[in-house]
């Protein structure tokens, strides 16, 4: 590790691994450290979803098609490197959990402009249809757009492909990298570098089950309603997420695997009744006080850059987070006010 890099990553979770990727596209030297490995983090969760209507009212994303334009050239990109199959293009189903949330998705949805009809509207009947068994009052959307993604699998994959090309790796816990340019990923962890420690990141402790049916799953699609249901096999499947401000430990507990049983049942009873609990994860998550991420140069200190702050639409965000940060430190091109670090550090 006594090289000089052009980049040191300090992450290897989604925002890491996904601004490698776009780094790698320079032909600059580039090594990441992660004392957890790759996917070691809130980036470890076992499925996530990009959806890009959000919220309990399926409010459009920032930049969703943009958002959701670059993921997919990067899942495309690395599953062709890979026979394991870890994304589909799946759809997410919204349905509303009462009159009120009904009412307001439906105002959401008619006031927003979605291109390609990449979301429609069902009346509760048309959803109860679409997908037996599932508990819906007044109706809810059809994420078309909605992408169910393995993301420890699409981070390892994405990691052996950089290290193919060129791109080193360190676990390490505290290695010796020499680097013209640092960029710190590490999540709510980032805090824990001097220059880093007035971010205001967010820990948001996330939990989530994998659970398993007895018979294949009669649907291909994920659910978002009170958390999510999420898989890529026939008969597992991911309930999650809790979203913990207030939390004494980062492992896994009873409440949470019992928060998670009993909102999944409000949709799913029957799934979730007959299903068992192979495995539980945990993981923390940083937020931000406007829940948008934060990326940009430090004031004092300008051989370092921050990519943190990505939340619960981490996986939506990584990759053109990722773009637009490349181009910041590259091509010296501006970056949105609304993820521009100066808007919380002058």
């Amino acid at each position: 590790m006594d090289k000089q890099y052009d980049f040191c990553i300090r992450g290897a979770g989604l925002a890491g691994i996904s601004l490698a990727l776009e780094l790698s596209k320079t032909n600059a030297s580039i090594c990441v450290t992660d004392p957890n490995g790759v996917a070691g983090g809130a980036s470890g969760t076992p499925i996530g979803l990009a959806n890009p209507a959000t919220g309990r009212f399926a409010s459009k994303s920032w930049e969703a098609e943009l958002c959701l334009a670059a993921l997919q050239n990067n899942l495309e990109f690395i599953q062709e490197k890979t026979p394991v199959r870890f994304y589909e293009a799946s759809g997410i189903l919204r349905p509303a959990t009462d009159k009120k949330i009904a009412r307001r998705m439906r105002e959401n949805f008619e006031s927003t402009y979605w291109p390609n009809n990449s979301i429609e509207w069902m009346q509760e009947t048309e959803i109860k249809a679409f997908h037996p068994g599932i508990q819906c009052i007044g109706g809810g959307v059809w994420v078309k757009s909605g992408l169910t993604v393995d993301i420890p699998t699409y981070l390892n994959s994405s990691a052996d492909w950089l290290k193919a090309n060129g791109v080193n790796f360190s676990f390490e816990k505290n290695p010796a990298v020499t680097a013209s340019i640092t960029v710190t990923t590490s999540g709510v962890w980032s805090k824990n570098s001097e220059i880093w420690s007035s971010l205001p990141l967010i820990p948001v402790k996330g939990q989530t089950l994998l659970m398993q049916s007895p018979d294949p799953l009669s649907f291909d699609h994920a659910v978002s309603a009170l958390g999510y249901i999420g898989s890529l096999s026939s008969n597992r499947f991911v309930v999650g997420s809790t979203y913990e401000h207030e939390f004494e430990h980062e492992q896994i507990d009873k409440e949470g695997k019992e928060y998670l049983l009993a909102r999944s049942s409000r949709i799913l009873p029957d799934l979730i009744s007959r299903s068992s609990i192979i495995s539980q994860w945990s993981g923390i998550r940083s937020s931000t006080p406007d829940r948008m991420p934060i990326l940009g140069q430090h004031p004092e200190e300008k051989d370092h850059y921050i990519f943190a702050g990505l939340g619960s639409k981490g996986l939506l965000y990584s990759a053109y987070c990722a773009q637009l940060l490349s181009d910041y430190i590259i091509e010296e091109s501006e970056l949105p006010r609304e993820i521009l670090l100066r808007r919380f550090i002058k």
